[in-house]
């Protein structure tokens, strides 16, 4: 291996490591999503009939997280 590919090498890993540096640091926050679903069935029997309802309940929740300086 010669000098200069031990030099281009080095270059590489330095570049690699100050970028994943600069994304650490540089992150301020984050957002994150939550999905709730709710499910209710109510049955009426009544006779020989029946009759069912069902109700489905979606909440989705919003989290927005920022880094403290």
């Amino acid at each position: 291996m010669t000098s200069d590919e031990r030099k281009r090498i080095i270059e590489t890993l330095i570049t690699a490591l100050l970028t994943c540096a600069a994304i650490a640091f540089g992150v301020t926050g984050c957002k994150v999503w939550r999905t709730i679903t709710t499910t209710s069935t109510y049955v009426q029997k009544q006779d020989s009939a029946q009759t069912s309802a069902t109700i489905t309940t979606k909440t989705v929740e919003e989290y927005q997280g920022h880094k403290k300086h």
